[in-house]
C-alpha cells in the first residue's frame, strides 16, 4: 500500500456525505490545489465533486511504496498482524510520515472530522474495537488529545526509530525495533569464582530455548561497574543465543521514557516469540517498576508507580527468556523476586578477578598498566570496575598519563570516602609471635570448604602485625578489605555510632568483604564500666552484629583487658600477638634486610615486625649501613616505646 492508495481511501470515506460548498469541501480543495497532478493525473483545476470523482477513478496501486510504508509492512508481517491491523498501522504511519497524507488528516481534523472514527472506518473495524488493536496495545501508536481538544496520532518511540531507516529487511527490523544485538567480550572464566553459577544458568537458558518455555527470568544485581551487562552478554553467548538489549537509547541519542521501554519489551516479545535462539536483556530494571525517584545518597528508589499486576503477568508470560539487571535489589518488590528463575548477585571483583580484568584491559586497549595500577586493584575492588575508562584516559594523556591516578580518583568517588587499606599483600606468618600457630590456623580458615562466618580478635602491643594480619586474611580469601577505625564510627550524636556500626556491616555484606575494626576497644569496652546509656547501646549494637554477620570479621585492640567479656565470647578465635622472641627476631632481620642477624640482636627485647618495617623505611634515606648500624636503629625503636627495658634479661 502506497501513499496514494491511503490518501484515496481516506479522502473518499471522509467526503462521502460532504456538501460541495461546505467549509470542509473548501478546505479539501485548498489542500488539493498543489497536488492536482498527483491526485488526478491532470494539472487542470476542477471543483470539489469533480475532484472526488477523478480521485475515485484513479488506480495507482502499482506506484512505488514509500520507505516508511515499506517498513510498516515489514513490521506487520513480522508481528503477524491481521489485515485490519496492518491497514490501520499503514494509515497511522502515512498520517505521520507521508507529507500529503499528513496534511490531509490535519485538514480533516481542523474541520471537525472525528479522526479515530475515520481510521476505524477505513481499516474496516469498529470504533469501540480500535483501542484493542495490537498496534495500540503494543505501544506502536498512541492517540493523544492536544490543547485544542483534537485527537492526534503519535508515533511511539519504538516505531519512530524504525521508520525512515533505509534497510527494510526483517533482520534489520529486529535490531531496530527490539534493540541492539549484544556481543560478549568476556568468557565465563573471566568471572572468577562464579564459573559454577554461570554454568548452571547456561544450562537453564539452553533448556528454556529448546523447549520454548515461557516465564524464564534471570535477575543480576550488584554495585555499578561490576560487569552485570557483560555477564548477561556472556550468558547469552554461552547458551548459544542471540542477545538483544531492549529499549535503550537509539543511534540518534533519543531517550526512551518508562512507557517507551515497557512498550518496547512487549513489542520485543511479539517480534521474537517464534525464534528459539533469542534472549532479551532489560538493563536498569527500575524503569519497569514505575516512575521512581532516586533516594538521597544511593541507587535506591522510592515513590514507585505503575501496576504490579501488569508487571507480574508480564514476568509470568514472557515469550523468551529475559535477563534483568539492577544496581540495588531493594528496588525490586518481593512479588517480582518470586517470579525470577534465578537471582545472581555480582559483587565487587575479588583480587584474582581484578587482576584478570586488568590483563584483559591491557590486551583490549593496547596498553601496559604499571604495578601501581595492580596495587590499586588489589586494595580497592572499585578500581577494577573503572579500569577501562582509566586506561583510555591515561592513554589519551600521553607521556606522563598516569592510569593509576585516573583509576584512583574514580574509585575514591565510588567509595564515598570509605577507607581502603592500600598495598595489601600476604605476609610471612612465621614472623608472628602468637599464642597459637598461625600458619595451620590460616590454612584451615581460608580453605575452599571453610565457613565464611569466621571472626578473629587480635590483641597485643602496637607493631605486632594486627593490621597486616587482617590484610593477609583478605588476600587469602580473595575478598576486599574494609577498614574502619574508631574515628570512622564514633559519633557525637545519640544513636549515630550505632548507625555507623550498622552501616559498616551492611557495606561489608554488599561488597562481600572482610570487615576490619581497628581500635576495637573503643567500641567493645566493658559495659560494667559504662556511665551513660548510649555507651551500653553501642556495645549492644556491636554484639548483635557479631552474632549474625555471615562474613569474615576482624577486630584489633592494644588493650585486651578493656574489652567486654560478652564480646570476647563472640569471636571464634582470639589471637594474642606478642613481641618477637630471639629466634623470630633473627628470622625477621634476615627477611627484612637480606643479611644474617648479628649476635647483638639477641640482646634486644620487645622487637616487633613493625619495628623492622620502620627501620627498613629509614634505610631508604641513608647510605647502606652495616648490620651493627641496623641493630642500633632497632634498639632505638624499642627504647622509644613506653616502659621498654631495651635488653633481654634486665
Amino acid at each position: 500500500m502506497n501513499e496514494f492508495t491511503i490518501v484515496r481511501s481516506v479522502l473518499l470515506r471522509a467526503t462521502r456525505d460532504v456538501a460541495g460548498k461546505s467549509a470542509l469541501a473548501k478546505a479539501i480543495l485548498a489542500w488539493a490545489e498543489p497536488h492536482f497532478g498527483w491526485l488526478t493525473g491532470s494539472k487542470e483545476k476542477t471543483g470539489f465533486r469533480a475532484l472526488i470523482r477523478s480521485v475515485e477513478q484513479q488506480d495507482r496501486a502499482t506506484d512505488p511504496v514509500e520507505l516508511p510504508l515499506r517498513q510498516a509492512a515489514t513490521l506487520a508481517r513480522v508481528l503477524g498482524l491481521a489485515p485490519d491491523a496492518e491497514l490501520l498501522l499503514a494509515l497511522c504511519v502515512a498520517a505521520d510520515r507521508c507529507p500529503r497524507a499528513t496534511r490531509l488528516v490535519q485538514v480533516l481534523r481542523d474541520n471537525g472530522v472525528d479522526v479515530p472514527s475515520l481510521l476505524a472506518e477505513v481499516a474496516g473495524t469498529e470504533l469501540h474495537a480500535l483501542r484493542r488493536s495490537p498496534i495500540f496495545r503494543l505501544g506502536l501508536i498512541r492517540l493523544v488529545v492536544n490543547r485544542a481538544g483534537q485527537v492526534e496520532i503519535d508515533i511511539a518511540w519504538t516505531l519512530d526509530r524504525l521508520l525512515d531507516r533505509p534497510d527494510d529487511s526483517e533482520e534489520a527490523l529486529i535490531e531496530i525495533v527490539v534493540g541492539l544485538r549484544q556481543r560478549a567480550q568476556l568468557e565465563p572464566s573471566d568471572f572468577v569464582g562464579h564459573e559454577d553459577r554461570i554454568g548452571l544458568l547456561r544450562r537453564l537458558l539452553a533448556g528454556a530455548l529448546a523447549s520454548r518455555a515461557p516465564g524464564i527470568n534471570i535477575l543480576i544485581h550488584g554495585p555499578p561497574g561490576t560487569g552485570k551487562t557483560e555477564l548477561a552478554r556472556t550468558l547469552g553467548q554461552a547458551a548459544g543465543a542471540d542477545l538483544f538489549s531492549v529499549g535503550e537509547a537509539d543511534e540518534d541519542g533519543d531517550e526512551p521514557t518508562r512507557c517507551d521501554r515497557v512498550a518496547a519489551l512487549q513489542l520485543a516479545h511479539r517480534v521474537v516469540a517464534g525464534r528459539g535462539d533469542t534472549v532479551l536483556l532489560f538493563d536498569e530494571m527500575e524503569d519497569l517498576i514505575g516512575d521512581t525517584q532516586r533516594a538521597q545518597g544511593g541507587d535506591w528508589f522510592s515513590r514507585r508507580e505503575g501496576s504490579k499486576l501488569f508487571i507480574n503477568r508480564m514476568l509470568e508470560t514472557n515469550a523468551v527468556p529475559v535477563i534483568w539487571t539492577t544496581n540495588a535489589i531493594g528496588n525490586v518488590d518481593p512479588a517480582i523476586l518470586r517470579r525470577m528463575s534465578y537471582v545472581f548477585e555480582l559483587g565487587l571483583p575479588g583480587r584474582k578477578a581484578g587482576q584478570r580484568m586488568l590483563s584483559r584491559i591491557e590486551q583490549d586497549e593496547g596498553v601496559v598498566l604499571d604495578a601501581a595500577v595492580a596495587g590499586l586493584v588489589a586494595a580497592a575492588p572499585e578500581a577494577a570496575t573503572v579500569l577501562r575508562v582509566a586506561a583510555r584516559a591515561g592513554k589519551l594523556a600521553g607521556e606522563g598519563g598516569d592510569t593509576a591516578a585516573f583509576a584512583g580518583s574514580l574509585s575514591r568517588a565510588l567509595r564515598g570516602g570509605a577507607r581502603v587499606l592500600e598495598g595489601l599483600s600476604t605476609v610471612d606468618l612465621d614472623l608472628f609471635e602468637g599464642d597459637l600457630p598461625l600458619a595451620p590456623l590460616f590454612d584451615r580458615i581460608t580453605g575452599p570448604d571453610a565457613p565464611c562466618d569466621v571472626s578473629l580478635l587480635l590483641t597485643g602491643p602496637p607493631g605486632t602485625g594486627k593490621t597486616a594480619l587482617a590484610g593477609h586474611l583478605a588476600v587469602a580469601l580473595d575478598r576486599p578489605l574494609i577498614v574502619k577505625r574508631a574515628s570512622d564510627l564514633l559519633s557525637k550524636w545519640v544513636g549515630g555510632t550505632e548507625a555507623n556500626i550498622a552501616g559498616a556491616f551492611e557495606e561489608a555484606l554488599r561488597d562481600e568483604a572482610v570487615l576490619f575494626f581497628d581500635e576495637a576497644d573503643s567500641l567493645l569496652y566493658d559495659r560494667s564500666t559504662a556511665s551513660r546509656s548510649w555507651e551500653v547501646s553501642q556495645v549492644n549494637e556491636m554484639l548483635t552484629w557479631l552474632d549474625r554477620h555471615p562474613l569474615p570479621f576482624v577486630a584489633a585492640s592494644n588493650f585486651a583487658g578493656r574489652l567486654d567479656p560478652a564480646a570476647l565470647r563472640r569471636f571464634v578465635f582470639k589471637l594474642d600477638l606478642q613481641p618477637l622472641g630471639p629466634m623470630r627476631s633473627a628470622m625477621a632481620f634476615e627477611r627484612f634486610f637480606g643479611v644474617a642477624a648479628p649476635v647483638e640482636l639477641c640482646e634486644i627485647a620487645g622487637l616487633t615486625p613493625g619495628d623492622f618495617a620502620v627501620v627498613r623505611r629509614q634505610l631508604r634515606f641513608v647510605e647502606p649501613p652495616c648490620a651493627a648500624a641496623i641493630v642500633d636503629r632497632l634498639r632505638a625503636e624499642v627504647a622509644a616505646k613506653p616502659g621498654a627495658s631495651g635488653r633481654l634479661g634486665f
